[in-house]
C-alpha cells in the first residue's frame, strides 16, 4: 500500500475518487475475481516531440504515465504492459511496422515500464492499425480476464491502415474490451476519426491529459452501479417486472439480463456494471423499447430513465372454447406490418400505451383497428359469440366453405377429402355457402352448394348426402 499512498496526490489530480474506501470502490462483486490486464499503447512517432505548452508532448505523456503506473502497483487483480509504436525507425524510413511490445504483463512490469519510458525517443510513423493488430499476442491466452487497451496518440493513422475495422474486429473476437483513446494535443475533429475505435478523450493541455487518464482509470477500475427507471405517462417510476438486457453495442452479446424490480416503496434496485462498454438497453415490453448507445460513467451511480407506459388489452368472447384449438389474436401496432403478439383470448396482456390492430383467429377471422391502450387501464374488445356448424358426411369428396358479405364472397375453409362422418366447427355469426363435389362424380357440373346462416349460440346442420 505504500506506493499507492505515496502517489495519492496524483490520483487527486486525476480526479479519481479513490482517496476514501479505495479497494471497496473497485470492480463489482460479481467481477472482483476477474483480473484486469491493461495494455498502454503509446505513440512514439516524431510528432510527439512537438511542444504542448512549455513541454513536448512526449515529456508530458512520459511523466504522467510513469506516475500513474507507479501508483497502480497495489491495485488488486490489475496487470499492466506497454506497447510503443513509431520509436524504432526515423520518419524518413516510412516504417509502418514500427511497433513493439516493450514490456509484457508480469509481476515486475511496473518497474520495467517506468525504466523503459525513460529511454525511449520518439522519431517515426504512426501505425495505429498495425499496433492494434499486434496487440492480439500481447494478452496471454487461456485466462478469463478483462483486457483493456489505453492508447495515447498525438496523430491519426499514417500508414494507410484501418484502425476502426481492426478495433471492431478484435472486440468482436473478445481480444479486448472497447479501447480508450486519448488524443494528446490533436485536432478538435479527431473525435470523429477515433470514436469508431473506442471511447475517445481529447486532451489539449497537460492538466487535461492527466484528467483524461483519471477518467480512464475510473471507467476501468472503479466500482460502477446503475439503476434503470421505467417511467409511465406521468414520468413516474411505476412500471416494473419487465425483462431488461444490456447489449454490448459492438459484439451484440447480452452482458446483463435482468427482470426489473421495484420494492414496496417504489424504489428501483441498484446493480453493478462494467463501465468500459457501451450498451444498447433493451426493455422487453410489447412492443420492445430500445435505448441505444448508453454511456456509463465509471466510479459513480448512473440512473437510466426510459419511458415504458403500459396498459392492458383484453379480448373477450363468450363461448370462445367452442373453437377446437386455443383461440388467439395476432396483435400489431397500427400502421406496422410486424406481429408483436399472439394473444390468448380471455387473457389480458400488457402493451405499451398506443394504438393497435388485432386479428382474432376465429372462423372467419375478426378484425379490430385502432385499439387505444391507455396508461394503467384495461381496454376490452368483445368478439361476437360463435355459433356451431355440424356437417354430416359419409361420402369422400371435396367440400369448401365461403363467407358471404356485402362486398362479395370469400373462401375460408376446405374440408377433408375423406368421409368425416360428423364434424362440428365453430363459426362467427353471418351468412355462408357450403360447396361440395363427391370424389366419384363424373364431372364438375355435379357440384352442389348450400347457403345458410350462423347465429350466436345456435347450431346449423348440413347433411351432405341430401345435397346430392
Amino acid at each position: 500500500m505504500k506506493s499507492f499512498v505515496k502517489y495519492l496526490p496524483l490520483l487527486v489530480l486525476l480526479n479519481w475518487p479513490l482517496a476514501q474506501n479505495v479497494f471497496g470502490q473497485m470492480l463489482p462483486p460479481e467481477r472482483i475475481n476477474k483480473t484486469t490486464r491493461m495494455l498502454f499503447v503509446l505513440d512514439g512517432s516524431g510528432s510527439m516531440m512537438a511542444k504542448l505548452g512549455n513541454e513536448t508532448r512526449w515529456d508530458i505523456a512520459k511523466r504522467t504515465l510513469i506516475r500513474l503506473v507507479d501508483s497502480l502497483r497495489d491495485v488488486p487483480r490489475l496487470e499492466v504492459a506497454l506497447r510503443v509504436y513509431g520509436h524504432q525507425s526515423p520518419s524518413r524510413m516510412k516504417n509502418c511496422k514500427d511497433s513493439k511490445l516493450e514490456v509484457a504483463f508480469g509481476p515486475t512490469s511496473h518497474d520495467l515500464i517506468i525504466q523503459r519510458l525513460k529511454t525511449i525517443k520518439p522519431q517515426g510513423e504512426t501505425p495505429i492499425a498495425y499496433s492494434l493488430e499486434q496487440s492480439i499476442n500481447d494478452f496471454p491466452t487461456g485466462a478469463t480476464t478483462r483486457n483493456v487497451i489505453v492508447m495515447i496518440t498525438d496523430g491519426l493513422e499514417s500508414c494507410n491502415g484501418d484502425p476502426c475495422a481492426i478495433s471492431v474486429g478484435l472486440q468482436k473476437k473478445g481480444i479486448f474490451l472497447r479501447p480508450f483513446i486519448i488524443g494528446l494535443g490533436g485536432e478538435r475533429n479527431w473525435g470523429d476519426a477515433f470514436s469508431c475505435m473506442g471511447r475517445y478523450f481529447d486532451a489539449r493541455s497537460p492538466g487535461e491529459f492527466a484528467g483524461c487518464l483519471g477518467e480512464v482509470m475510473k471507467q476501468s477500475l472503479c466500482k460502477t452501479t446503475v439503476s434503470v427507471e421505467l417511467l409511465d405517462d406521468d414520468k413516474q417510476t411505476r412500471e416494473k417486472d419487465v425483462n431488461v438486457s444490456f447489449i454490448n453495442t459492438v459484439t451484440r452479446q447480452s452482458m446483463y439480463d435482468l427482470v426489473h424490480y421495484r420494492d414496496g416503496k417504489g424504489r428501483t434496485d441498484t446493480i453493478s456494471i462494467d463501465a468500459i462498454l457501451t450498451y444498447d438497453l433493451m426493455v422487453y415490453t410489447l412492443p420492445m423499447v430500445v435505448k441505444k448507445n448508453v454511456e456509463i460513467i465509471g466510479g459513480r451511480h448512473n440512473v437510466i430513465r426510459i419511458e415504458t407506459p403500459r396498459g392492458k388489452l383484453l379480448i373477450s368472447q363468450k363461448s370462445y372454447t367452442d373453437y377446437s384449438k386455443e383461440l388467439k389474436a395476432l396483435v400489431r401496432e397500427t400502421g406496422k406490418p410486424k406481429t408483436i403478439l399472439a394473444q390468448q383470448v380471455a387473457e389480458p396482456h400488457d402493451l405499451l400505451v398506443g394504438s393497435y390492430d388485432a386479428q382474432v383467429l376465429t372462423m372467419p377471422r375478426t378484425y379490430f383497428s385502432n385499439i387505444k391502450i391507455e396508461q394503467g387501464k384495461t381496454t376490452t374488445i368483445v368478439v361476437p359469440q360463435p355459433g356451431m356448424l355440424t356437417v354430416l358426411n359419409k361420402i369422400e369428396g371435396f367440400g369448401s366453405l365461403y363467407v358471404l358479405e356485402e362486398e362479395g364472397e370469400e373462401w375460408i375453409y376446405n374440408f377433408p377429402e375423406q368421409s368425416i362422418g360428423r364434424l362440428n366447427m365453430a363459426l362467427q355469426p353471418g351468412s355462408y355457402k357450403f360447396v361440395f363435389r363427391s370424389k366419384d362424380a363424373p364431372a364438375s357440373s355435379y357440384t352442389k352448394s348450400f347457403k345458410f346462416t350462423i347465429t350466436s349460440g345456435q347450431t346449423q346442420s348440413i347433411d351432405v348426402f341430401k345435397l346430392r
